[in-house]
């Protein structure tokens, strides 16, 4: 009996997702003599946390935590929002805890949109908002962010017939990869639009913590937490580990639909996850938040460095763990990260990587340790001395 194969094509919706921001290095490359050299990865996002050396566990904390331990949590993560933003929650209703903010976001998703449903999208942004709505049959629409208007975003399509038919609207504040953070007034505004047409803000607040200035918060500002939702993880927030575990907080109803979208495939969260969290939470900010900071504040006086040798611009804020820089000329975004990953194995994020609005932009990672970003620019320096050579041949 002859057994022919499965054929089975994936869903159409996995073409249509966004790519990776350093996508274009998957083009083959021609065959060479030369040796390879190391790739510097001043691209992506590598938080500096690590585990403490010599950690035992029991096989206790290896399990699940159970209800009493993430209420346990819950309870501090509202102490903490009202020490830090003066806003009371109750942490039975109006706290969620979960996976990483990507997890987050994909369960918010789940919980909310439905085939068709329309979802508001920040472009320039990350990819991920993109694809959390397109993988649960929705439609994303783009609201812009654009050097025009200091990379503050307009929310005019709120206002328009799209706005009283869309469910959710995606923020970043911090902005990913600009470092722009809505103002207090600018906050109200938008928590008056939404309420207004009664959609659901949902605010990736995964680098607040990063820079000592502390942004304007959704949860703050007066009713807020009537229209939408903050996403922290609780690695960048509190200085942990890399590791995927965060929280949401905000509209009891939203968190209710977490809840119940979560059940269908809870994240793992090992017992000493919380007490990695609770340690943090009491000593916040930590020695390890602390000295994430450093490395980001070393890091960037490198790039600083790098950049002015590539003749690009500081573009953005300091409220990101990013530097984003204006390519001379405006050349396209995707040539030069290119160009600089071909000649010298340099990995930098093209701007258009996270929307049209970021083509004449690179962006780079202040995660990456400053002594990378030195070894850029003897790689660099180098090139321009062999070019130097060549042209005087």
């Amino acid at each position: 009996m002859i057994i022919k194969k499965a054929i089975i094509d994936k869903a159409n919706r996995l073409y249509q997702l966004p790519l990776d921001i350093v996508s274009f290095t998957r083009e083959k490359t021609r065959p060479t003599r030369i040796k390879k050299i190391d790739v510097l990865d001043l691209a992506r996002f590598n938080w500096p946390v690590t585990l403490t050396a010599g950690l035992t566990l029991s096989e206790k904390q290896l399990f699940p935590a159970d209800k009493s331990r993430i209420s346990l949590l819950k309870e501090a993560v509202a102490e903490w929002i009202s020490n830090e933003h003066g806003a009371k929650v109750n942490p039975g209703k109006e706290v969620f805890i979960g996976g990483g903010i990507s997890s987050i976001m994909m369960t918010l998703a789940l919980a909310f949109v439905d085939n068709g449903d329309i979802v508001f999208v920040p472009e320039l942004g990350l990819p991920l908002y993109r694809k959390v709505t397109m993988a649960c049959g929705g439609e994303p629409v783009h609201y812009t962010v654009s050097h025009k208007n200091n990379w503050q975003p307009d929310f005019e399509r709120l206002s328009t017939r799209l706005g009283r038919v869309a469910r959710l609207l995606f923020l970043n504040s911090p902005h990913n990869p600009t470092g722009a953070s809505l103002d207090a007034k600018a906050m109200e505004n938008l928590i008056w639009m939404a309420s207004r047409e009664n959609v659901v803000v949902v605010n990736d607040a995964a680098y607040q913590a990063i820079s000592t200035h502390k942004p304007a918060s959704l949860l703050a500002i007066e009713g807020g937490r009537k229209v939408g939702i903050e996403v922290y993880s609780f690695a960048y927030t509190f200085g942990l580990p890399a590791i995927p575990f965060g929280f949401a907080v905000g509209n009891r109803d939203v968190i209710n639909g977490l809840e119940s979208a979560g059940s269908l495939l809870p994240a793992f969260i090992p017992d000493f996850y919380i007490d990695l969290a609770l340690t943090a939470i009491r000593q916040y900010p930590g020695d390890n938040l602390k000295n994430a900071r450093d490395i980001i504040e070393r890091s960037e006086a490198e790039a600083v460095k790098l950049a002015d040798m590539l003749s690009l611009e500081k573009a953005g804020f300091d409220s990101t763990p990013f530097l984003w820089a204006k390519i001379a000329g405006r050349k396209h975004a995707r040539t030069q990260a290119s160009i600089l990953y071909r000649r010298s194995r340099i990995l930098v994020a093209p701007g258009t990587a996270f929307g049209e609005n970021g083509d004449g932009f690179i962006r780079l990672s202040l995660t990456t340790p400053p002594e990378d970003y030195q070894t850029a620019r003897e790689r660099i320096k180098r090139k321009l001395n062999l070019l130097k050579v060549s042209e005087d041949d």
